[in-house]
């Protein structure tokens, strides 16, 4: 009888089947449990899956009833009530009496170093100097704990459709730019046939009078011109070029570089790396999680963190040091040379930067502990529609589009912080010009449901 309840159990309300349907995957389940399901995930946006194995449908599957096995879930209910029904009823004396059976008085405490039910002589006996608590009190302690335990499970149930989610974006962007890039090579190849069919077959006279039509070009996103001065000019090592104005007149070095604008903004495209070292100049950074929020969850040996909200603050109260605010520092400190590390951010709000080995104590309503909202940090924002940078307080929005991977250089000697949109070019968004003081920390902000990665590079 219990093998064949297992076999006729609703995966979804684990109960037996009420009007059973059965999906084009073989899995059954209650019409209204698995209608319910399917509701749910078109609310969110999700095409219709089965509960039980994941397998999607190209559309919402029109159900029909399995006749057969309703029947047996019929059978298998009457069979059951007639079978409880024969049972019979429990005694007076079937229930456990909570008397002690060695002192015959009611067990009111429970002994939380042997795991049982005493009386309270048994503490003054056999129990004494044990860890005793009132039945209520180790009552209330184990359902919280189930309330956490339960808790956790639904938030990993969170997690795991973040990523689920995730991925699966990645992979509909991913099919999207294969095909844009099939289209675009299919387009070239057609060009190609044609110009060496031209070039191999035509005479003098029909290949001059061809007229060849380059291909239409938006010139919206072509990147602005290199002017003169440009950082990237500046930048490029062993250069023996000479320099030269506009109207022609050559610049010294030290012209040149009068010419530049401090700070440097805007967002040209370089097609280069902006420093020949980045490279060498590597450094793969770990998160340091003594300094993380509560709501930060850090995985990936310490190089990924991810902010969990909402779901953390029932469990979690105020905490004191650089976490009062959802950031987390590099365990790393950076106070010479040069280095270069890269990030991947979620599009929502993010802060990325680096900031001096700083503790306030105060409390998390002050704006001031954030990172770039003070004199001691630098930081790069964004808040899912613009870019800003921020420093001693000071918010300067600068112009770009949202980067999955932001690259960050550091000159500690020369005092330049630099930030760049990652692509398969270099894209500038923002320098700061200043001078150190003291060793630098890099440091991340991730708000509720979004999340950094540290990414990491090989070693030479």
């Amino acid at each position: 009888m219990q093998a064949q309840g297992d076999n006729i159990v609703c995966p979804i309300c684990l109960e037996v089947f009420t009007d059973p349907v059965t999906t084009a995957c073989g899995h059954n389940f209650c019409m209204d449990c698995l209608q319910d399901y399917w509701d749910h995930q078109a609310v969110i946006g999700e095409c219709p899956y089965c509960p039980q194995c994941r397998e999607p449908f190209s559309s919402r599957p029109r159900l029909r009833k399995n006749i057969s096995l309703g029947e047996i879930a019929e059978k298998f209910t009457r069979e059951e009530a007639q079978a409880t029904a024969k049972r019979p009823l429990a005694g007076p004396n079937d229930i456990p009496s909570r008397l002690c059976q060695k002192h015959h008085k009611l067990q009111e405490l429970f002994c939380r170093t042997e795991g049982g039910l005493v009386c309270y002589t048994c503490i003054r006996e056999e129990h004494k100097n044990h860890d005793a608590i009132p039945l209520q009190e180790e009552r209330a302690r184990k359902v919280v704990s189930m309330d956490i335990i339960k808790e956790i499970k639904r938030m990993q149930v969170k997690v795991l459709e973040f990523l689920d989610k995730e991925e699966r974006a990645a992979l509909v962007q991913l099919g999207n730019s294969i095909q844009q890039k099939q289209g675009k090579l299919a387009d070239l190849n057609k060009q190609n046939l044609w110009l060496t069919d031209l070039l191999d077959n035509a005479s003098d006279q029909q290949f001059l009078q061809v007229e060849f039509t380059p291909p239409p070009c938006d010139h919206s996103k072509l990147p602005p011109p290199v002017w003169p001065g440009c950082p990237c000019v500046r930048d490029l090592p062993h250069c023996s070029l000479p320099f030269w104005s506009g109207n022609g007149t050559r610049l010294s070095r030290t012209q040149f570089d009068a010419s530049l604008p401090t700070p440097i903004r805007s967002g040209f495209t370089l097609a280069i790396s902006p420093f020949a070292s980045c490279e060498t100049d590597y450094c793969n950074l770990n998160f340091d999680p003594n300094t993380a929020s509560e709501e930060l969850l850090l995985f990936k040996e310490t190089h990924s963190v991810l902010n969990m909200g909402i779901l953390m603050e029932s469990f979690f109260g105020s905490c004191q040091g650089f976490n009062h605010w959802p950031q987390v520092l590099c365990t790393r400190s950076l106070c010479e040379g040069c280095h270069y590390w890269e990030v991947e951010v979620s599009d929502s709000w993010v802060c990325l930067g680096a900031t001096y080995s700083y503790m306030h104590k105060t409390g998390k309503s002050c704006i001031f502990y954030l990172i770039g909202r003070n004199n001691t940090s630098w930081c790069l924002e964004w808040d899912s529609l613009k870019f800003s940078v921020w420093h001693n307080n000071i918010q300067t929005v600068v112009k770009g589009s949202y980067y999955k991977t932001i690259g960050v250089f550091l000159d500690y000697a020369a005092g330049s912080l630099t930030f760049y949109g990652v692509t398969n070019t270099m894209n500038l968004i923002y320098r700061f010009l200043t001078t150190f003081t003291e060793p630098l920390y890099p440091a991340v902000m991730v708000s509720s449901g979004g999340s950094i990665t540290l990414k990491q590079h090989p070693l030479p």
